[in-house]
Parts: structure tokens; C-alpha cells; sequence
């Protein structure tokens, strides 16, 4: 197939329509892209880049049709995205396109004396779910706020969202059995309300601390290349990989280490197709993260550094931090 055919063939596999990629790639009209698809224009290598990162592929794949191998060991099409590399919002992608946030609220793996989910133990007289919340509600570029809420907690939450004027919340989302199938709840309750080149900001309850500055660093790296998974480098940590017998140890380079945190943003057309693809397959849906699972699904991601205050309320240590800080 030609390099006009293979962009026409990965944009009908992510739903998008012309407009919507012309939208995402600054062209006014559709007529630019139909022109690309027969070959009728020709395109820069530059350009080609873009292409190939909006459609979440490579520029092999759109020259070739071919697609690379996943080795499944490490993230062989990933990339960490510095803040240099980051276009100002006028730039990044099409500046029209929606931001909607998903807060993950169905865990109960960790046990406290309060006997309830870290996300509603109450610190300063708030809910940590709330202190999450008001993060997204202050942010101007988030439009929208829903949560997929842990089953006998909906009420709660809509109490608390009310006595903390959450305006931005308008769905609560019934949670799944992992991580991974309570973000495929939330994808297939919002898809009938937002266009493919839309993006979905997925975000920990339990992650309080997530500052303006690094929500704002994600969506541009996320309307410009059509995923963003926030991390934090491991630097200064001395890591040793132990085997599965406990007998040998592996010294592992701390430089090259990083922590996948939250918030993890992707486009609707990717995740649509990602699950579509995985019921398919038969997929186990057994990952805690999207960028796992993604990244399990053999898809492209680009990593967006944060920040190393931005931990996970999961033990009474950072109870304490937080009350301090807020």
C-alpha cells in the first residue's frame, strides 16, 4: 500500500475523520488531508513526525504498513518528552480539543486504623479524594470531572463534592474489578460524549499532591503527541532485581529508572481502539495502570516528567504529610 493509503488505514482504525485530523494537525480545512491520502500533496519529513505521533504509530508503519514488533521486556516505542520539547498550549495540537479527568476512586488495597479506603480518610477536616478533586476543579484547562467511585460510596462523594462545590463533577462511574477495567468503565460511559482526538486525563484519588504546573506539562505533551504518562526519575535510589528464587541479584542502572505517577492522558481514539482490540484478543484486563496496559496492547507512549512530591497517600506517614503541607 502506498504512504497515502497506510494514513488513510490508520485513521479510519482510530475513528477519526478527516476534519478531526486536519484539526489535530492545524490544517483549516479536510481538503488537506484527503489531498495527502491520494498522493496528491506531498509531505515533509517534518511533517511526517507529526503525522505519525498524532496517529499513535511510527513513520515505519506509515511508509511501510508495517508494524514493529513489541518485545514485550521493555518500551521499545516509548520516549521521555522533556520540558524544552513541550510546544505553549497555542501550539500544542489543536487547542479546541477537550480535557476531561477520570479520578480512579475503587481501590481498597491498603489497610488503616480508620478502617476505610485511603481516598475517603479525612485529613484537615477533607477527604484526600477532595484535595484531588479541587486540583482538577482549579485547573482551566480541565473541563470536566468524573469518578469512577468504589461500589457503597456514591452517596459520600456527591455529599462531598456538594459541601466542597466540585462544579466540574458530572458522572459517577461504577467501578471494576482492577485498575485497568474501572479505566475500560470509564472509556466506554464517555465515549458517546466526546470526539476521538478528545483527550481523557486518568488520575489517582490517592495522589493529592498533583500541582497545576504538572497537569498543564501533560495536556501539551498529550496535544501534541496523543499520550502522556507522567513519571518521576529514580535517581537517587540504589536498586537491586531480585529473581524469582531469592538467590540472585541484579544491580540495575538508577539513572535509567523511572516511576510511572499520575496523571496518564490519552486520546479517546486510542483508548477506544486499544479495548476494542483487547476484548478481541481475549484479554485479561489484570493491569493496574493504562500505560501498562497500553504498553501491554503494543502501543507507542511518551513520558512526561513530574514531580517527586507527588506521592500516593497509602500509609499513615503521608496522612501526616499532607496534613502538614495542606
Amino acid at each position: 500500500m502506498s504512504l497515502g493509503e497506510n494514513i488513510k488505514r490508520r485513521r479510519l482504525e482510530l475513528g477519526l475523520s478527516q476534519q478531526e485530523l486536519a484539526d489535530a494537525l492545524g490544517y483549516k480545512t479536510r481538503s488537506s488531508i484527503a489531498k495527502i491520502e491520494k498522493n496528491g500533496s506531498s509531505i515533509s519529513e517534518e511533517k511526517l513526525a507529526t503525522l505519525a505521533n498524532t496517529l499513535q504509530t511510527t513513520v515505519t508503519y506509515l511508509v511501510t504498513g508495517q508494524t514493529p514488533r513489541n518485545t514485550g521486556s521493555v518500551i521499545t516505542g516509548g520516549a521521555v518528552v522533556s520540558k524544552a520539547d513541550l510546544p505553549d498550549m497555542k501550539t500544542a495540537g489543536n487547542p479546541g480539543r477537550k480535557c476531561t479527568a477520570v479520578i480512579l476512586a475503587g481501590g481498597t488495597n491498603h489497610i488503616n486504623k480508620y478502617n476505610i479506603p485511603y481516598q475517603f480518610v479525612t485529613v484537615k477536616e477533607k477527604p484526600v479524594i477532595i484535595y484531588t478533586m479541587e486540583a482538577m476543579q482549579r485547573h482551566p484547562q480541565v473541563e470536566s470531572i468524573h469518578v469512577v467511585c468504589l461500589s457503597g460510596w456514591e452517596d459520600q462523594l456527591k455529599a462531598y463534592a456538594d459541601k466542597y462545590e466540585i462544579s466540574k463533577l458530572k458522572e459517577i462511574i461504577p467501578d471494576g474489578k482492577t485498575g485497568i477495567e474501572s479505566v475500560k468503565n470509564a472509556v466506554e460511559w464517555l465515549s458517546p460524549l466526546y470526539s476521538p482526538a478528545d483527550i481523557l486525563l486518568i488520575q489517582e484519588a490517592t495522589r493529592p499532591f498533583i500541582d497545576p504546573e504538572t497537569i498543564s506539562n501533560a495536556i501539551r505533551c498529550c496535544k501534541q503527541y496523543g499520550s502522556a504518562v507522567v513519571f518521576e526519575r529514580l535517581g537517587w535510589t540504589t536498586p537491586f532485581l531480585v529473581d524469582e528464587s531469592n538467590q540472585n541479584m541484579t544491580h540495575l542502572e538508577a539513572t535509567r529508572l523511572i516511576n510511572v505517577q499520575s496523571p496518564e492522558l490519552f486520546t479517546f481514539a486510542m483508548l477506544r481502539k486499544a479495548f476494542s482490540d483487547a476484548l478481541s484478543s481475549g484479554h485479561r484486563f489484570d493491569e493496574t495502570i493504562c500505560s501498562v496496559f497500553l504498553h501491554n496492547m503494543g502501543y507507542d507512549l511518551k513520558f512526561c516528567e513530574g514531580k517527586k512530591n507527588n506521592l500516593r497517600v497509602v500509609n499513615e506517614e503521608d496522612l501526616s504529610l499532607l496534613s502538614s503541607l495542606k
